[in-house]
């Protein structure tokens, strides 16, 4: 998996891919968190003002996809969910992208379902596998969704297409090499209490 730049994600400059995103259910709580405790680090002023850039950065997008949401009548976290559907998906694989246990995507496909937006059924191989597809109805939600995070003009879109690629570099770089991305990310969204039922 590659960190990529693309628009509807409207992560590090509109994407890490089609991951979790963390940053859709953060809370104030776990971004506090983080930025509390890289303060309790002395000797590391770099480092604190480096991970609180980034953290005002999450933030300032987290806030511009929840405008979105809402105006979608959507949680961050049904959001979240929404844009992680790929056609017919088993619920493990929702919870795995979602950054937390089958039970919490439970709760949320629970919830879309309620409105009319995804459907759930059984594996046709496998009747102990549930799957989770979005409805026509989903699907026309999801488009007005990523429309708004497109035109939302995201922190990113300040740098040149230069800049992005700089950035997109400089944070790969920054990264353990080895690290599995997808993993990095889904603990994270742990850590960071990304995964809140509504």
């Amino acid at each position: 998996m590659t960190l990529a730049l693309t628009g509807s994600w409207l992560s590090f400059s509109a994407g890490l891919d089609k991951v979790g995103i963390p940053i859709f259910g953060m809370s104030n709580i776990g971004i506090a968190s983080l930025c509390t405790t890289m303060n309790a680090m002395p000797d590391l002023a770099e480092t604190r003002e480096i991970t609180g850039l980034l953290v005002a950065l999450i933030g300032q997008t987290a806030t511009q996809i929840s405008h979105c949401a809402e105006q979608c009548g959507l949680s961050m976290v049904q959001a979240s969910a929404l844009l992680q559907i790929d056609g017919s998906m088993p619920m493990r694989e929702l919870a795995a992208r979602l950054g937390g246990h089958a039970s919490s995507a439970t709760g949320i496909a629970d919830r879309l379902a309620a409105r009319g937006l995804v459907e759930r059924h059984e594996d046709a191989d496998d009747r102990r596998v549930k799957r989770v597809a979005l409805t026509p109805e989903g699907t026309a939600t999801r488009i007005r969704l990523t429309t708004c995070m497109e035109s939302a003009h995201p922190p990113f879109a300040r740098l040149s297409a230069t800049q992005r690629r700089q950035l997109h570099d400089l944070l790969l770089a920054a990264i353990e090499p080895g690290t599995d991305l997808r993993e990095a990310q889904r603990q994270a969204a742990k850590l960071l209490g990304s995964i809140e039922l509504d």
